[in-house]
């Protein structure tokens, strides 16, 4: 079974050695994991998941799925962040900027219905 390990390795412009090192295990357990001759361990897939922010599936070649559940996390406290500066901007306009905003808003995206 082959894995996306080493692509994934190299998009971060890591040896096999720097990539070992930190996930604890020796530089030949790595090269035979890359090339397929040796599978990694439930722990140690875990591991390389949270270090290329990828799901164990996506490692393993069972989804084309690339984000964690942490990532699209963290990306959603992003977005959340800034909309609530959104928000705060918002209400800090007169009603007649609002409207003026609104208005601005829904002709940028081509809407003409009213909410």
């Amino acid at each position: 079974m082959k894995t996306r390990i080493k692509e994934l390795r190299l998009e971060k412009k890591l040896t096999q050695q720097a990539l070992a090192e930190h996930l604890g295990i020796n530089q030949t357990s790595l090269s035979k994991i890359e090339c397929g001759a040796s599978t990694p361990d439930a722990l140690l897939l875990i591991d390389l998941s949270r270090f290329f922010q990828v799901t164990t599936d996506y490692i393993l070649l069972l989804s084309e799925e690339r984000l964690t559940a942490d990532y699209l996390l963290e990306d959603n406290m992003r977005n959340l962040k800034k909309y609530q500066h959104l928000i705060t901007l918002y209400q800090k306009m007169s009603q007649k900027q609002q409207g003026d905003c609104y208005n601005f808003l829904r002709s940028m995206l081509n809407i003409s219905d009213e909410i």
